[in-house]
């Protein structure tokens, strides 16, 4: 297979030899000019379909309007590192458009810029890169968020992706980070397998808790919740994800979340 035949079928399907075999020389010297040549591919489809779409601007004061929407969580779910946790999470968020795509793909991997090449894309009304392509309002890997603009403007009931996207982080960043013993351990240890029910709760009970202020509208606002279709992601375990909402109540329920999750 040739250089060409790899990254057709990188921008087809998202996948691609790791060891980068069409290319010459070492497995080293192979993987950083292979990957290098896959990103730069990316950045030029993304900078020409994003020629004529509309304009993206990132937010202003992200780093303070990402420490606003996800304090109520961090402080309920780590309290004890709640501070240094809220200086270093809002540097690990990125907001991606076409103009800052670019540079945010430097160094990640190959299939980490694919799948934030297709956010932005859709972001901006243009064909993705496969017609099997996921519909992503954010992302996460290994300790960073990337989000799209309008995840700080957009308002739909019991939907934050701010709050989602940064609950990834917490099963993404090592102790060390925070100096928090064992050094290698995850924040929060969440199995793969709950991780994605896991952000849904945080993201639901965050909005549920900044919208009422007593326990009857919280129990009001689960009722409505409970009503609706979502999430519609098929890695969340509804019935589990409704359980553990109703369960939740009253200063305790961001530690029972915590406990569900770590177990």
């Amino acid at each position: 297979m040739s250089p060409s035949d790899e990254v057709e079928r990188f921008i087809t399907t998202g996948e691609h030899d790791p060891r980068f075999s069409a290319w010459k020389g070492g497995v080293v010297e192979r993987r950083k000019v292979g990957a290098s040549t896959l990103r730069d591919v990316l950045r030029r489809i993304v900078g020409y379909r994003a020629a004529h779409g509309p304009l993206r601007r990132v937010p202003a004061d992200v780093p303070a309007q990402v420490a606003a929407r996800v304090a109520p969580m961090v402080r309920g779910l780590v309290p004890t590192h709640a501070d240094v946790l809220l200086t270093l999470l809002p540097t690990r968020v990125h907001v991606v458009t076409p103009t800052t795509f670019g540079a945010l793909i430097e160094g990640v991997p190959p299939r980490t810029a694919w799948d934030l090449a297709n956010l932005v894309l859709d972001d901006i009304g243009a064909p993705p890169l496969a017609d099997d392509t996921p519909e992503l309002d954010g992302l996460s890997h290994a300790g960073h968020a990337w989000l799209l603009p309008r995840a700080f403007t957009e308002a739909r009931p019991f939907s934050d992706v701010v709050v989602h996207e940064v609950a990834h982080l917490l099963h993404g960043i090592p102790r060390r980070e925070i100096a928090w013993a064992p050094a290698d351990a995850l924040i929060l240890a969440v199995p793969p397998r709950r991780r994605e029910t896991f952000a849904y709760a945080c993201e639901v009970w965050s909005c549920v808790t900044r919208d009422a202020t007593s326990a009857t509208q919280r129990r009001a606002q689960l009722s409505a919740f409970r009503a609706t279709s979502t999430p519609a992601d098929v890695r969340v375990d509804r019935r589990r994800l409704d359980a553990l909402l109703d369960a939740a109540d009253g200063p305790g329920a961001w530690r029972a979340i915590a406990s569900w999750a770590s177990r």
